[in-house]
Order: C-alpha cells, then structure tokens, then sequence
C-alpha cells in the first residue's frame, strides 16, 4: 500500500499579516455594530416595560 500526503498551506502562509489585521478588526466593527442593535431593542422593550407599569399604577378616581 502506497501513502500519499498532501500538505495544505496555514492561511498564515498565505495571506499577508495585513490582510488577517483587517479582517479581524472588520469582524471586531461588525460584532460591534450588532451589540448596538441589541442593545437598542432591549432598552426599547425595558421603555415598554415601564409604560406599562405607569398605565398599571393609574387608578380610577370616582367623582360624587
């Protein structure tokens, strides 16, 4: 039986370190960007939270 081996490169070993710097930090921008999203919906749900809390609290006033 015969083996064979192929060896692959690393992408290290082909891709310049300038390249990989950008990528990792559009990916860093990206990730970023959708923490931002998520933590605007969830300061929007907190708002509605409140509001209903407010709306909850407000009592019915006979007059006589």
């Amino acid at each position: 039986m015969k083996e064979i081996k192929i060896i692959l490169p690393d992408p290290d070993d082909v891709l310049p370190e300038e390249f990989v710097k950008h990528m990792a930090n559009a990916a860093k921008e990206v990730l970023l960007a959708f923490k931002c999203l998520i933590e605007a919906g969830i300061e929007k749900i907190e708002a509605m939270e409140e509001s209903v809390k407010v709306a909850k609290e407000i009592k019915k006033i006979e007059i006589e």
